[in-house]
């Protein structure tokens, strides 16, 4: 296990109060991914807002990973930083239970939300760490496509879900307004 990784998890551990719950879920690869914390005082699904780490503005990033967008409500947590066909990204986001859970693809709306040409490494909050610049949406057509958004241009594309060449996926959840699919 990679020595950041590791830390990461004693930070959150550490930050974790006596009125939350953390479990971890046998079997994951991914750390990070294996944190599910729960709030045990409202029993919601709540973002631990006592928590935050970072903030620049519009954005707010908590212990747990996950990144709040203040202007649409949205939050957003980033999945594995590797090429991920549109499967994987789906089933990965399926079976996340970070916080409550309540994760979902997101729309190309969402998508393209995030896309603030010259901001960070990638066109987007330097929050959302990744070194992939085409993220999978959760609009398909027929058995074959998906929507992906690349955050290199900005542009919108229609991609083989059996690609993997470049993709990421990022899961997303409503706490707010949020933006609705077009």
């Amino acid at each position: 296990m990679n020595t950041m990784k590791i830390i990461f998890c004693i930070t959150v551990i550490f930050l974790l109060t006596a009125s939350q719950v953390m479990s971890v879920q046998a079997g994951s690869q991914n750390p990070v991914e294996a944190v599910t914390v729960a709030d045990s005082r409202t029993q919601s699904s709540s973002t631990l807002s006592t928590h935050i780490m970072k903030r620049d503005g519009v954005y707010i990033v908590y212990a747990n990973g996950i990144v709040k967008d203040a202007g649409t409500g949205l939050e957003w947590f980033v999945g594995p930083d590797k090429n991920i066909t549109w499967g994987e990204a789906n089933s990965w986001v399926k079976n996340l239970n970070l916080a409550g859970g309540g994760w979902r693809m997101p729309s190309l709306n969402e998508l393209e939300s995030l896309y603030k040409k010259g901001a960070g490494p990638r066109n987007m909050t330097p929050f959302l760490k990744t070194k992939g610049w085409w993220v999978w949406s959760g609009e398909t057509v027929g058995s074959r496509e998906a929507r992906s958004f690349a955050f290199g241009h900005g542009f919108k594309g229609w991609i083989f879900r059996a690609n993997s060449a470049s993709e990421r996926v990022f899961a997303v959840r409503s706490r707010g307004k949020g933006l609705s699919k077009k």
